[in-house]
């Protein structure tokens, strides 16, 4: 497909579970747009620090979506164990606001735990998937204190921003199973970095053993937890993907 200029991104609210939750709408440059990509950040993040990945998608005449999940960034409420439902309702929002034929996802940590979920509970929805170094639970509940103690000191370089409710999470993360959720799942690409600070690159290999074909695994050398959300290979890869299981 032949790359296009992209329109300014748009700003709006989606409705998730009674809360207002804050996106960015990027078109591309024909209509209609040939897909959608819905972007997921990970814990702590923002949609500001995806969008990236949203302007690269326009460019190849995607619409994408970046937005900030419960408890984090604009969006109102705490991250709990109903963020699911976050990402399902903007990628129904995605597809009526650009009028897209079918919408992919791509998460990254946390965000990657979440659109797994969403995708096993609507497994007609995503066309594709991408998780880049998805979190499991243990990950997630090694790192849950850390993340609640740093709602206090937002870095603005990393545009850190996340409230939790902890009990409520720590409760939940010990009753799911990652492997059980994405068992089976088709038309998933997973990337990870060996050198993962935060989740064992091991969570992300065992994920990828797990899926039924058409599924791919990218290894990454190095780049820490952050590594294959800021590769440009990875970006590559994340829209070659996405365009060729439209």
């Amino acid at each position: 497909m032949a790359v296009t200029p992209a329109n300014a991104p748009r700003g709006l609210w989606l409705a998730s579970g009674g809360l207002r939750l804050a996106a960015l709408l990027f078109l591309p440059g024909v209509d209609p747009p040939a897909g959608a990509l819905l972007v997921c950040h990970g814990a702590g993040s923002c949609k500001e620090n995806h969008a990236i990945m949203a302007r690269q998608a326009a460019a190849r005449g995607l619409a994408a979506m970046v937005f900030d999940f419960r408890g984090h960034g604009a969006s109102e409420g705490v991250m709990d164990a109903g963020a699911a439902a976050d990402v399902t309702s903007a990628a129904h929002t995605l597809l009526v606001k650009s009028a897209a034929p079918w919408v992919a996802g791509r998460g990254s940590s946390l965000g990657a735990f979440w659109l797994l979920r969403a995708a096993s509970a609507d497994p007609g929805l995503f066309r594709s998937l991408v998780v880049l170094c998805p979190a499991d639970e243990a990950s997630l509940l090694r790192g849950l204190d850390h993340f609640a103690a740093r709602d206090a000191l937002a870095d603005d370089s990393e545009g850190f921003a996340g409230r939790f409710d902890v009990p409520g999470l720590r409760a939940f993360w010990q009753q799911t199973d990652l492997f059980a959720t994405a068992q089976g799942m088709r038309r998933v690409l997973v990337a990870h970095t060996r050198d993962d600070e935060d989740v064992p690159f091991t969570v992300g290999r065992r994920l990828a053993a797990g899926l039924a074909p058409p599924s791919r695994f990218i290894a990454l050398p190095r780049g820490g937890h952050k590594g294959a959300q800021r590769s440009p290979l990875v970006a590559g890869a994340t829209l070659d993907w996405v365009l060729e299981h439209a």
